[in-house]
């Protein structure tokens, strides 16, 4: 297992005896500060720096984010420990109204999800580490107590404590404790090097860690994520079936939508299946990137359209794309989609009006991008509509207590009202919402009806439900109660929903 003189530096030292803690110096980001502060205040200050002064000056930020970031996983390795699964409703995250460590320092720290991943993950292995740690210097000391110093004769020095087994990547979290290794850099090597199986042991992982800890300095993070999955491969050449049934089970489709209203897709195939997306890519714009001087004489004219398209390449591939998908759609509805085919729903004003004169806008089910009425007329114009009325307080389809499942039609109207799930920054769209009873059906005696209905996804239902929060409506609005011991005083949050069309409180 690589000890901590195999740890080196991922920056360069500035200065002689820059490499503070090596030093034993503890101020190593008062004073990366102090070298950014003197950098200049101001962009025209930066401009005026030589280049020699430009670089360095590169080098002093890259250092001053490096002692935040290490600074940045302690503090996530702590959220992380008093949020853990176990602790259940009284975690912190829980507590302050979050699923999931993730989420919480999501919101503390406008991150994207990603990166909040990435520190969290970083900040649980130092956690994982520093557990072990101390469990043997728990038991080293409690071996210290046992010592009789009046009688030797009486000591069990036959029977020393054997430490646990640190963890192979003990010295990763080593590495971010001491400043000398990034957040990127430990999460790439953490996930390139995998975890250990029947064949790839802990301390065949350590000893290859060892040598990618040594060569750390030199690679930048896509590189050493590279190396270390090139490295997990050579160790287990044998596990060719274990890794393919890995790339198989690792496979994933994700869709969401951005603040734009634009809806970005995010994959990861085995070989055969990525290999024929690659394939049905080639088809679809062969002649555009390869020419058509080889395509066979009666595929010529096809060939010559798609090389003169004015599309982008890129536009070529997701509008084929698209088309197949709709063509797919209609092959065989029941078996595939449950006899459900695919459809979209378009919110408009009241004032919206269609044809020559088009005026107003409206919006895509879901999304907050609003479209224009040229496109509402396209995509409305072999679908037809579906009128949904809502009185001065948004409230239609009422079904008192007849039911107590709002039905087909009330979700459909929910639905176009809150635009997903209500609750404060969740953007959960429609389809995996489900509809909360401000009155409780049984304990309330609630009302199956529109304005007693919310949407919710199913994790802030369930916190709803188990943390003692409340939903209340006045007048059309509606408001969240936090429970008395995350907030004292109680205070109200509006919920808003996603909807761009209702009108403001």
């Amino acid at each position: 297992m690589a000890n901590q003189s195999t740890i080196v530096q991922s920056f360069p030292a500035e200065e002689a005896g820059d490499s503070a803690r090596a030093a034993g110096n503890t101020d190593t980001l008062l004073r990366a500060v102090e070298k950014v502060a003197r950098l200049g205040e101001s962009s025209s200050a930066y401009d005026a720096l030589s280049d020699a002064d430009a670089l360095a000056g590169q080098k002093t930020l890259a250092r001053a984010q490096h002692e935040l970031d290490t600074r940045k996983a302690w503090m996530a390795k702590t959220l992380a420990q008093r949020s853990r699964w176990e602790l259940g409703q009284s975690g912190l995250a829980a507590q302050q109204g979050h699923l999931s460590p993730e989420s919480l320092i999501q919101e503390l720290t406008g991150g994207t999800k990603a990166e909040t991943r990435k520190l969290v993950d970083v900040g649980r292995m130092l956690a994982e580490t520093e557990e072990v740690e101390a469990r043997n210097d728990e038991a080293a000391r409690g071996l210290l107590e046992a010592l009789d110093p009046e009688d030797p004769a009486a000591n069990p020095a036959d029977q020393p404590v054997t430490p646990e087994p640190l963890l192979w990547h003990a010295p990763i979290a080593r590495a971010v404790n001491d400043g000398t290794l990034s957040i990127d850099a430990a999460h790439a090597l953490r996930k390139g090097l995998g975890d250990i199986d029947t064949v790839v042991t802990a301390s065949v992982l350590a000893e290859a860690l060892a040598t990618l800890l040594a060569k750390a300095a030199s690679l930048n993070v896509d590189q050493l994520l590279k190396e270390a999955r090139h490295t997990r491969d050579g160790l287990d050449a044998d596990g060719i079936r274990v890794r393919e049934q890995k790339a198989w089970d690792d496979r994933y489709l994700r869709i969401w939508t951005l603040e734009t209203g634009q809806v970005r897709v995010d994959g990861l195939f085995p070989p055969e299946q990525g290999e024929f997306i690659k394939a049905t890519f080639d088809s679809l714009t062969g002649p555009r990137r390869g020419g058509v001087r080889f395509v066979a004489a009666e595929r010529a004219a096809w060939a010559r359209r798609v090389r003169e398209d004015p599309r982008s390449t890129t536009q070529i591939t997701c509008d084929g794309f698209i088309d197949l998908l709709t063509a797919g759609t209609t092959v065989n509805p029941d078996e595939m989609l449950g006899g459900r085919r695919p459809a979209v729903q378009i919110l408009t004003h009241g004032g919206f009006s269609a044809g020559s004169a088009a005026t107003g806008h409206g919006y895509l089910e879901g999304n907050s991008a609003p479209v224009s009425p040229e496109t509402i007329e396209r995509l409305t114009c072999d679908a037809g509509t579906v009128e949904i009325s809502f009185d001065e307080f948004d409230r239609p389809l009422d079904l008192g207590r007849e039911r107590r499942l709002f039905n087909r039609a009330q979700r459909r109207a929910l639905a176009a009202r809150d635009g997903g799930c209500t609750w404060p920054g969740c953007n959960r769209p429609p389809s995996f919402t489900e509809a909360h009873h401000l009155d409780h059906w049984l304990s309330d005696q609630g009302r199956t009806d529109i304005n007693q209905g919310i949407l919710l996804c199913r994790a802030h239902h369930l916190l709803v439900h188990n943390q003692g929060w409340k939903i209340f409506e006045n007048d059309g609005r509606y408001w969240l109660r936090p429970p008395a011991t995350l907030d004292p005083v109680q205070g109200p949050i509006e919920l808003h929903g996603q909807n761009r069309l209702r009108r403001p409180g």
